[in-house]
């Protein structure tokens, strides 16, 4: 039976129907006409539909072109790549924009590609300098800098054999002025970039200048240089490059000839002008160099950086490696190049140097015989204001990298009040007798150059030393066959030219023209005669490095007038 109707009665099948279909009426409501149909003999009814539907619209035709063509797809396909473009946008500025706090060196393009171009730009400039020594024989010129009355040998700057580190610091030109942001102009790396150079964002005021060959050219002329420092610097360079030991270390083997701090030394120099690991010239030199000190650092109790770690000398060392590595660690902000070990190596090295700090602010050898775990003795009453001087220096080079180093501001306070403790009545620093071993003709440049480095250059104190050291040298001027004391002239050259001014104009008129008559053709320095037998540096290797620092001076740091930040830490 079929399905019941609603009320209950049966719908008739049209076979059954012996008479009339009777009539179906519907009727909505009491408004609504009676739909009524009358039966037509032979026929089966059919009544009208229940609901009413009216005809569709026609759909506007730019909507009907659209979904012809595909437009919904299209619509969805167009959203979907837009919102993968976005995201993907997202993660790689973010991710220029984070600072990587990891173990990494200077970087940027290909190594081969900077190989050939400097390959390339050598053979070039070699060439140009037959022509220069042919056509420009040596010449009287006078600086026309209000900082320099010397009279020297000049050259165009294009016709310097100078390693070119511009396309090491990403890629792009010099040419555009003042700071751009992101890359703009010139573009240049993430951040805001000095003129055309990546990474300057990160890199202390005090430093900037070094890692431009037009920048250094630029210093040099307002500070007393000439073109000539810089072909000096590039043979020295040159030189070192070839005194380097299989195992990437300078100096003699066997631990008694301070490889340690030889090895930190010649780094200092190389970076000194910005050379780094990716240098088309001396990148491997100084890679290898960078992976000896680590390497030691790794292998010694306390991660001390020397070959005898209890040898009285290995304090130097140590302090001098660790300067290295820091200089190293800040100048690594500007590339991308990975070094496991060296930021440890770096941290270990400037902990182990607080922990030492005796009572006094001082630094003092012995360990050994003290009882202690290394060469230093950081129960000692005593002081050394020489051993001082290099321990401040890794200290400087701690806090230029922006790492936060337990004990490292602590450190730094109690240093500046051991040098000052340390000033005689005459100005300077050190032992007021002259026949004594650390005497203030000696000393008084590390402990002028303390206080500088350490926030201190406009005290009192500082214009008193800076007062004898004139006087000093006014009574007996620098002479290489007479007090050639270069590990003295290495800080009194650091010191008169951070005091700037006049002081720099005296001192450069005697150091510069002695500093470059003394090199010789190959690049070295030939030996000078020292009146302080600690001032000597008999060593080949050590008179190099101490005669380059000294010439890469006009760069290598900001003297403090052209310095934003009062000392190297106020930033």
């Amino acid at each position: 039976m079929m399905p019941p109707f609603p009320g209950g009665a049966p719908f008739p099948s049209p076979s059954s129907a012996s008479g009339p279909v009777p009539v179906l009426a519907v009727q909505e409501d009491e408004e609504d006409a009676v739909l009524a149909a009358e039966t037509v003999g032979g026929e089966v009814f059919h009544p009208p539909a229940l609901n009413y539907f009216e005809p569709p619209k026609r759909p506007n035709a730019i909507i009907e072109a659209w979904r012809k063509v595909g437009g919904g797809s299209l619509a969805l396909s167009i959203a979907i790549h837009v919102g993968i473009l976005v995201v993907g946008g997202a993660i790689v500025v973010s991710s220029q924009m984070i600072q990587k706090q990891v173990d990494f060196l200077p970087g940027g393009g290909t190594q081969q590609g900077a190989q050939a171009s400097a390959e390339m730009q050598h053979k070039v400039q070699q060439k140009k300098r037959t022509s220069l020594n042919k056509s420009m024989p040596m010449k009287k010129i006078v600086s026309t800098s209000q900082n320099s009355a010397i009279t020297l040998p000049d050259a165009p700057p294009d016709l310097l054999d100078v390693p070119d580190v511009s396309s090491m610091l990403g890629g792009g030109s010099l040419g555009s002025g003042g700071f751009g942001k992101a890359g703009a102009g010139g573009g240049f790396g993430t951040g805001m970039g000095m003129g055309g150079m990546a990474g300057f964002v990160s890199l202390p005021p005090s430093m900037r200048s070094r890692c431009s060959p037009q920048e250094r050219l630029k210093k040099l002329a307002e500070t007393g240089g000439s073109a000539e420092c810089e072909r000096a610097v590039s043979a020295s360079l040159e030189w070192l490059k070839g005194q380097q030991n299989e195992d990437g270390s300078w100096g003699q083997g066997g631990g008694k000839r301070n490889k340690a701090a030889m090895t930190g030394l010649a780094l200092l120099c190389y970076l000194g002008r910005c050379e780094t690991p990716d240098s088309p010239f001396y990148g491997d030199n100084v890679m290898r160099g960078i992976l000896y000190l680590i390497e030691l650092s790794k292998k010694n109790p306390h991660g001390m950086i020397a070959e005898d770690i209890y040898n009285n000398g290995g304090t130097y060392e140590h302090g001098i490696a660790t300067y290295a590595l820091g200089e190293m660690y800040t100048l690594a902000r500007l590339g991308s190049k990975e070094l496991p070990g060296m930021r440890a190596a770096f941290e270990k090295g400037v902990k182990l140097i607080i922990d030492n700090q005796n009572t006094r602010g001082s630094w003092t050898y012995g360990g050994k015989d003290a009882g202690m775990a290394t060469a230093y003795t950081k129960d000692s009453k005593g002081e050394d204001l020489s051993v001082a001087g290099w321990q401040f220096q890794a200290l400087k080079a701690a806090k230029n990298t922006g790492l936060k180093i337990p004990g490292l501001d602590g450190a730094i306070k109690k240093c500046v009040d051991y040098v000052l403790s340390k000033q005689t009545q005459d100005g300077g620093f050190g032992n007021p007798n002259r026949d004594k071993h650390y005497n203030q003709w000696s000393l008084t440049g590390a402990g002028s150059l303390a206080l500088q480095t350490m926030g201190k250059g406009n005290t009192a104190a500082l214009k008193k030393s800076l007062k004898f050291l004139r006087s000093f040298l006014e009574a007996e001027p620098l002479d290489w066959n007479k007090n050639c004391n270069l590990y003295c002239w290495y800080y009194y050259t650091q010191t008169f030219f951070q005091a700037g001014g006049d002081d720099w104009k005296f001192y450069n008129e005697q150091f510069l023209p002695q500093i470059l008559a003394a090199q010789q053709p190959d690049g070295s320095f030939k030996k000078g005669r020292p009146n302080w037998p600690a001032g000597d540096a008999a060593d080949p290797l050590y008179r190099q490095v101490l005669c380059t620092l000294q010439l890469e001076v006009y760069y290598r740091y900001l003297k403090v007038a052209d310095r934003e930040e009062q000392s190297f830490f106020d930033r």
